[in-house]
């Protein structure tokens, strides 16, 4: 019998006794196979590389860094963390920093898979070492406990031990790396996003690592191209059923509930996230229409590129980018400006202006 007050060092391994092929979830595994199929097409881009394609979408991670950082109650903004991208980091607010550390892991876990196949738990802890770099490695010390912040009630006590804590996070890697029946892939994440949880591996950052490793787990099983998928986004509106869906499996076994939950949350998310690509994919047609017709000598893929995958940037990042002159690249903004593509304003307390693409940010903001 489990007790909150004890380290949970008999956590059962991967994989659980449960029922995959339930009818119900069966279903929602359907729905959520077809949602994820479209967001994998408008996520592939044709003929570019999965570095050129993680850049270029690089921008994306932020509403889901946002949003993971909210269910930690680290409060931001996607347009604050935008913007923070151009600050020194002495101008950084803690959360500003928490959520570009958040988009700095994705991006290097994307990295790590694209390149080698495989997260290993030296991977897991890098990840995390990126998240929390104060707080960063494997617990050592014992007396860890999960507590109500109000009420102050103790709700979980995680296993102790680093040697323990490593076994059970070897099993973790090995499911998460095995190649997942079809049927189970989304039933599956479900599964290794509880597991990471209750292992708790980590002092700090344990909720974002394992959200993080949902959207990466899809990409190890081919089910998408690059981890964008706003998954947190759902997990922050329905924040309350999260944990209770999350801790029943501890207290009740109760796994299909929570299957079910982040399936359909899955599905959700899927389908919100393709919306906002389609305006994305809107904006950047108008804009190449604009450029075709009125800055013919200035239109190229990478410039539209450029403007679409860098929410706010200078005239000397610019310059860098497209590989012109100053001269030149003041005369592009201008026109740019003109034709209402873009838009400058100058930064508070620097001797500079601050250049936005404004359809591009006003969806990046709402996502």
């Amino acid at each position: 019998m489990y007790d909150v007050n004890k380290p949970y060092n008999d956590l059962p391994l991967l994989p659980p006794k449960v029922d995959l092929k339930d009818q119900e979830l069966l279903l929602a595994t359907l729905e959520a196979s077809d949602a994820i199929s479209q967001l994998k097409t408008m996520l592939t881009l044709s003929s570019r590389s999965i570095s050129n394609t993680l850049d270029l979408l690089s921008p994306l991670f932020v509403p889901e860094a946002v949003s993971s950082s909210g269910v930690e109650n680290i409060v931001t903004t996607n347009d604050s963390v935008y913007y923070a991208k151009i600050m020194e980091e002495r101008e950084l607010s803690p959360a500003e920093k928490e959520a570009l550390n958040y988009t700095n892991a994705l991006m290097d876990g994307a990295s790590k898979l694209s390149t080698n196949g495989f997260l290993t738990t030296n991977d897991y802890v890098a990840l995390q070492k990126v998240i929390e770099p104060t707080k960063s490695g494997i617990r050592t010390l014992s007396g860890t406990q999960l507590s109500n912040p109000v009420t102050k009630k103790i709700y979980y006590t995680p296993p102790e031990g680093e040697s323990r804590l490593r076994d059970f996070l070897h099993n973790f890697e090995k499911y998460f790396n095995e190649a997942a029946p079809i049927h189970e892939v989304f039933a599956r994440m479900a599964i290794l996003h509880y597991q990471f949880e209750a292992i708790h591996p980590f002092s700090d950052g344990n909720g974002r690592t394992g959200r993080m490793l949902m959207p990466l787990y899809l990409m190890k099983q081919r089910k998408l191209p690059v981890p964008v998928l706003f998954i947190s986004h759902y997990i922050l509106e329905h924040r309350d059923e999260y944990y209770q869906k999350l801790r029943a499996v501890t207290s009740d076994n109760n796994w299909r509930d929570w299957v079910l939950y982040i399936t359909r949350a899955t599905t959700e998310q899927a389908k919100y996230t393709c919306e906002i690509l389609e305006k994305i994919r809107r904006a950047i047609n108008s804009a190449k229409q604009v450029m075709r017709d009125n800055l013919n000598y200035l239109y190229s893929s990478e410039l539209v590129d450029y403007l679409f995958s860098n929410v706010y940037f200078t005239q000397k990042d610019f310059e860098k980018a497209v590989r012109v002159s100053p001269m030149t690249a003041r005369k592009y903004l201008s026109d740019l400006e003109k034709e209402k593509i873009t838009m400058k304003h100058k930064q508070t307390g620097k001797n500079r202006y601050i250049y936005i693409t404004p359809r591009y940010i006003s969806i990046l903001k709402q996502a």
